[in-house]
């Protein structure tokens, strides 16, 4: 039967005293079935050999190895019947490479089949200097040369500058965490260590409370912790050479405070107000930051005090607004502060606003500006992209971009900037609740933004839909004819035009047309235009993308 030997490893063991040195051989038998031969006696022929694998034979010797459960056997060359040959004198430092040649009988007897001829790397220093005491040792051990250790890890001699080093083969890739990640605004990020080539990666938290890995052992992997927390986490590469690590600091940010710019204080005396905003979260890196959304000419002791004095301007009503920043973003609220002679508090008394006189006139029980609101900041207005946004500005369309025009004949608003997007209002989604009651919007404190209902209470006090003649203002602005102007109501309407949404503007000297508060669709909202050529008064369903000119009624 044919049998076939694989070699587990070639050690070498000096034996002290009158033993003859001997190298530990170990090998498992395995028969032509490829399977171990078990609890069997075998017999062995050992040959080494000179410089080649068919070099001359050096010494040979015999001997019976029995094999375990396994298959395998321990022998010490060295230690059998030599046939040829002395194995003390064995010329290991004469500078040639040696072999061995291993050949097996299967049954334990002398019928020895090759079973082929491995090169000896390396040989004891002991077995070196028994042969020549002289002699170069390193000769024996050829600079390359490998040797598997007990774990697993294999090794290479090198020779460096200061000697011969055993050097662990493969090198541990070494660990890189990723870069710091300090101001995270989230409760999850995911790490991203490097890709092992020689190792297993691993993730540890080092310190920090609350955190969790998702799958520790992939370089690339998802960690959690609580917002407001520091953490530290290690990334290790290990393999049977060793294990290299490294650190990342985590920083959590925490969710910027909700801003509270404080209860509106709409009876004050005097010129001043103490404000009562929150504070901003000093472990937060946060700040706070007053600042003026509507009134003219007021200022703060200190604008980034939350409980600041505002001393007023030339204005009686202002709103504020306190904004709060944070490494993970803002959060506003305004606050509405009234000062003594309430704005509109009698019909006919004029109303400042936003540095602007207002004048006032009374038609049945209401109270209206007598003139289109002009508050805001201009914006260009030259293509459909150009749209009025949900800032701490109110801004406005001057016709023709012209600021000349803003001041004849006010500004021009879309109806989401109109009503300051209450309820999450826009110009293309509903508000979330449905109004009810007044909607302030862009007017002045004690006045709002006059609903369809109060529209149509004017038009029935004046007599009805051909009311427009009243409202309309005989002023040669108008286009001729101007049918049936008389402006009786003292409303002076004037035809300021309006914008549309292709960035352009239209109508001038022809009609003019007013936003209701009212809603009619998630992007339609109730209007009301007054035209040079009709003397009645037209109620529209206008794109809220359009700008239309305002006129606010008293509370």
């Amino acid at each position: 039967m044919k049998t076939f030997f694989t070699l587990l490893l070639a050690a070498i063991a000096f034996v002290a005293s009158a033993q003859p040195q001997k190298i530990n051989y170990q090998g498992v038998a395995v028969g032509a079935n490829g399977k171990p031969l078990k609890n069997s006696t075998v017999g062995l022929r050992l040959s080494v050999l000179d410089s080649l694998p068919t070099g001359s034979n050096l010494y040979t010797e015999t001997q019976l190895a029995s094999t375990d459960s396994s298959g395998q056997f321990s022998i010490f060359l060295g230690g059998g019947t030599a046939t040829a040959g002395t194995f003390a004198n064995l010329p290991w430092a004469n500078g040639n490479d040696k072999f061995l040649k291993l050949e097996m009988d299967a049954q334990g007897g002398t019928n020895y089949q090759p079973m082929g001829t491995t090169q000896l790397v390396s040989v004891p220093y002991a077995l070196a200097a028994g042969t020549a005491k002289t002699a170069d040792v390193a000769k024996e051990l050829q600079i390359g040369a490998l040797v598997r250790g007990n774990n697993g890890e294999t090794y290479s001699l090198t020779i460096g500058a200061t000697g011969p080093t055993w050097a662990c083969i493969p090198p541990v890739t070494a660990a890189n965490a990723g870069p710091a990640q300090l101001k995270f605004c989230a409760s999850s990020i995911t790490l991203t260590g490097n890709t092992p080539s020689n190792g297993i990666a691993s993730w540890s938290i080092l310190s920090g409370s609350g955190g969790s890995l998702g799958t520790a052992n992939a370089p690339s992997t998802t960690f959690t912790g609580v917002r407001g927390n520091s953490y530290s986490l290690r990334y290790s590469i290990s393999n049977a050479c060793g294990s290299s690590s490294d650190t990342v600091a985590v920083i959590l940010a925490t969710l910027t405070t909700p801003a509270s710019a404080g209860p509106d204080q709409l009876n004050l005396s005097g010129t001043t107000a103490i404000l009562a905003a929150n504070p901003p979260s000093a472990t937060s890196r946060e700040t706070g930051t007053w600042s003026i959304l509507a009134g003219s000419g007021g200022s703060f002791s200190n604008n980034s005090n939350p409980t600041a004095t505002f001393t007023k301007g030339t204005d009686t009503a202002y709103t504020l607004i306190w904004t709060m920043t944070g490494p993970c973003g803002s959060s506003r609220d305004t606050v509405n502060l009234r000062f003594p002679a309430p704005v509109g508090s009698a019909c006919g008394q004029a109303v400042t606003y936003a540095g602007e006189s207002y004048p006032i006139v009374q038609i049945g029980t209401q109270c209206w500006f007598a003139k289109n609101l002009n508050v805001g900041t201009m914006i260009n207005f030259s293509s459909s992209a150009d749209n009025q946004t949900n800032n701490s500005t109110i801004e406005k369309y001057c016709y023709d971009n012209d600021t000349a025009n803003c001041t004849t004949y006010g500004g021009l608003y879309q109806w989401a900037e109109a009503v300051q997007y209450q309820n999450g209002a826009t110009n293309d989604t509903s508000p979330s609740p449905a109004f009810s009651g007044n909607v302030k919007g862009i007017c002045p404190m004690g006045w709002h933004l006059p609903s369809d209902g109060e529209w149509s209470s004017l038009e029935t006090f004046l007599g009805g839909s051909f009311s427009g003649g009243a409202l309309k203002s005989t002023s040669s602005l108008w286009t001729s004819p101007n049918y049936g102007a008389t402006n009786s109501s003292g409303f002076s309407a004037l035809p300021a035009g309006a914008s549309d949404t292709t960035g352009s503007y239209n109508t001038i000297g022809i009609s003019t047309s007013f936003w209701t508060s009212t809603e009619f669709s998630s992007i339609l909202a109730y209007g009301t235009l007054l035209n040079y050529n009709f003397s009645f008064v037209q109620g529209l369903n206008d794109i809220k993308f359009f700008g239309r000119s305002i006129r606010c009624i008293r509370d």
